[in-house]
Formats: C-alpha cells, structure tokens, sequence
C-alpha cells in the first residue's frame, strides 16, 4: 500500500487521551474496590444480625405464648423467608489480541535518538481498547533478553514490555514458535522481564517448581475468577532440551516434526490444574494451526474437543498471521449444556510483516463478557472491533500505527486507504465465518461489517 499521512497533532491529542484513559482505568479500580468493601460491611452486617436473631430466640425457656397478632406476623415472616431471592450478578471483561512481533523495521522506528526505544506511538491509537477491559493477553511472539534484533531472532527491547503493562495488558502467552529461540536462557529471561512489569507469562516455565506454581494465572474480577493456561504446538522445529520438558507446555508429543499425535494427557492434566483452583471461567490460549491458512485441521478439532470436554469455557488461538473463524459452540459436560467460545486465530496485532498478502495486517480486538449469577456464570457477550497495521513510510515521524478500522474510514480517509479499509473488513467477515463483528456507531449504515460470505482455505502443512 502507499504512504499514509502522518499528523503529529493527532498524537500529542493520543498522548493526552492515553492519560485520561489511564486515570479513569484507575478511578474504576479504585471504584470497584469500595464497592467491594462496602458490600463485605453489608454481608457481615446481616450476619452479626442473624446470630442477634438466633440467640433471642433461642435465650429463655419462659417465652410467654404468642397472641393472635404475633402468630400472624410470624407465618408472613415465615413466607417472606420462603420465597426464593432473585439472582445478583456481577459481570467482567476479557480483551484479546493477536500475535506481537518485533522485526527490524519496527525496532528502527521506536529507536530514539538516545539509543532508548519507544513504541507508544505504534500502540496510542488502540490504547483505549487494551485499558479499557477487565483483563487484556496477547500471544508475545518474541524474547525480552539480549542485544534487539528482529527476524530471525526476534529479541524485542525490555521498553516493550513496559509499554504494554502500561497499556493495561494483564497476561502475555510466551508458548509459541520463539518460545526456545534464544535458547532456554532466552525463555528464562523473557518470563523474567514480563513479570517484573507486573503482567503474567503463560504456558512457560523456568522450572519445574515455576511449573507447578504458575502453570494456571488467576485473575479475579468482581468476584469472577478467570483461569487461563496456555499452549504450542511447537517451537520453531526445535527440540526442548532434555531435562527442560518442563519449560512449554506442548499440543503434540510429536511437536518438532509431523504434529499428528494430540498431546492429550498433558493439554487434561493443566485443565484440571486450572479447575483446582475453583474458577469461573477458563481460558485456553493455543499457539496452532498453519501459516496463513484459516482451514481448521483435525488434530485441532480434537483439541478443542479435549479443551471443551474437559471444562474450557474460552479457546484463543494464534499462529496463523491472519484471523481465522469464529464460533461459539454449544457442548454437553457432565450432562449439562454449556457454551464455548473458539476464536480459532486473532492474527497479527503488531508486526511487520513483508508479504504481498494485506490479510497479515488486518485483525482483531476481540471483547468477551462473562456474567455471574446464582445460576452460575455465562459469556454474555462476545465481539471483535477490527484493527489495521498501517506502514506510514520510511520517511513518517511515526512509521507503524495500529489504528482501528471503523476510526480510519470515519476520520475522512483518502479513496485509496477508504477503499483498503473497506476490503479489510471484508476479508474479516469471511475469514472469521461470523457476525461477531462490532458496529460502526459513527457509520450509517455499518460498511462491511455485517457479511457473512465463507471463504476458501488451505490444508494444514507441518511447518511453524
């Protein structure tokens, strides 16, 4: 595509809505939390009543008998005490976005003047849609460690990480492609870096004990608890060193060659790690599938079978480079019907990709609600905000933006980014087979998002 216009307005006028946005995500917490306390008064306030309660009437023996009026209040008591409560409900929010990758290019931008790296500019325009949920992954295809480098090695600057907890995200998935590609002192130094920003890693370990602690990441939300785990399919054709097999949880026993053989005993054993700790929700994040392909595999099939079955409630995939399909499935656990959501690729969310295909800089912001009753807790809610991997040119003050699509095509585009905007957005509803897809508010009517054509895929080669 050609050059974009860059206007450096538009991100000191970002700068100054990140702040905001950050401080609003703070004063919600902060909300919340109070929330939370007052409600814990209240609750320990009903119980002291009901010991109150209890111990008068169980005190003296002499109770005089009641009299008519007495005897009347009681029984309506009594039938108050009956009738059954309305449920209460309590809801969270999960934001999800693909892969983030760091190529050369993109290292040169973000580099300043000082040798420091700086890649809020890259990430300002969508800052509001990673703050603005309960919980925010992203699958992190890259390593924190080292001298930055890009393809092959893909070593991103710690900056990165900053910047990303700094945007709200909670989670990074580290098990995919260059989980070993710095070897397992790059696989080491990366979960280091992630949670000394305060995010967690998920689906690798620098230990077995790191393993057993850390295997499932919790995060609690309005009394929600979501768990999450996380796996690949392979790493990169490498093989995990031995006496190291603890280090990334695997899909396939056969994970540096062929991927036909469905690593079954170890994808159960973590979901019921994740199901001991008394969940809500539970979250698979799978690294999968093949490169630009959107053709689901039957070995893929039998995962999400094995997840679903098991007690997955939420299946996010990576790898492809290019959104795939999704659907919310409708499974019998235990007897009982429950749904599962499986989007089965985001594709790329941040990377610089050099390919003739556009497909690898369309994706998605992907929103789930979960709400909880005392009928227990459901996805209320599910939809994906389309986003673009803008190149601005060489010569840009800011060469890479990711900027939401319905954003660009209302900000009066010029015909040629309209007309790229408007195919991108084609190409998302075929991919993802679906209409998950959110409105354009600002659009009268929504352009594209709407359609629901099918599209043709490939078959899966064992390549990572």
């Amino acid at each position: 595509m050609a050059d974009f216009d860059y206007n450096p307005s538009d991100y000191e006028r970002n700068e100054q809505r990140l702040e905001a946005r950050r401080l609003k995500r703070i004063e919600a917490k902060r909300r919340r939390i109070i929330r939370q306390r007052i409600i814990l008064g209240l609750t320990a306030l009903v119980i002291l009543l009901i010991i109150v309660l209890v111990a008068r009437g169980c005190g003296g023996e002499k109770t005089p008998p009641a009299d008519n009026n007495t005897q009347q209040q009681q029984e309506q008591q009594q039938n108050t005490n009956d009738t059954p409560s309305l449920p209460t409900s309590s809801t969270a929010t999960l934001t999800a976005v693909g892969d983030i990758m760091v190529y050369d290019s993109q290292l040169a931008d973000a580099k300043e003047a000082d040798g420091t790296y700086n890649f809020l500019p890259a990430l300002a325009p969508v800052s509001s849609m990673l703050t603005a949920a309960d919980v925010t992954v992203a699958n992190f295809e890259a390593n924190f460690g080292g001298e930055p480098a890009g393809y092959p090695y893909f070593r991103a600057p710690e900056a990165l990480a900053t910047t990303l907890a700094g945007l709200g995200v909670d989670i990074l998935q580290t098990a995919n492609t260059y989980s070993i590609q710095n070897g397992m002192a790059g696989l080491q130094s990366t979960i280091e870096v992630i949670r000394e920003t305060g995010m967690s890693s998920l689906g690798t370990y620098t230990s077995a004990e790191d393993k057993t602690e850390n295997q499932v990441v919790v995060k609690e939300v309005n009394g929600i608890r979501m768990a999450f785990i996380g796996f690949t399919k392979g790493v990169n054709n490498l093989t995990v060193p031995e006496g190291s097999e603890y280090s990334v949880d695997l899909l396939y026993t056969d994970y540096a060659t062929t991927y036909n053989t469905v690593n079954t005993a170890g994808i159960t054993a973590a979901v019921e790690a994740a199901k001991a700790k008394n969940p809500d929700i539970i979250v698979a994040m799978v690294h999968w599938g093949s490169e630009y392909e959107t053709e689901i595999s039957a070995t893929q099939k039998q995962i999400t079978n094995t997840l679903a079955q098991n007690g997955v409630d939420v299946i996010i995939g990576s790898h492809p480079h290019i959104v795939g399909k999704m659907e919310m499935q409708t499974v019998t656990v235990d007897g009982k019907e429950k749904q599962v959501f499986v989007a089965y690729s985001l594709g790329n969310f941040m990377g610089a990709m050099n390919r003739d295909s556009t497909d690898v800089n369309e994706s998605v912001v992907l929103n789930l609600e979960f709400t909880k009753t005392n009928d227990g807790t459901t996805i209320s809610k599910a939809e994906y905000v389309p986003i673009y991997f803008f190149d601005n040119g060489e010569s840009a003050i800011n060469r890479y933006e990711i900027r939401g699509i319905y954003d660009v095509l209302n900000g009066n585009p010029t015909e040629e980014v309209k007309t790229a905007m408007e195919a991108a957005l084609e190409h998302l509803a075929t991919n993802t087979e679906s209409t998950f897809a959110a409105p354009n508010a600002a659009a009268t009517p929504a352009t594209g998002d709407e359609s629901n054509t099918g599209g043709e895929t490939g078959s899966e080669v064992p390549t990572e």
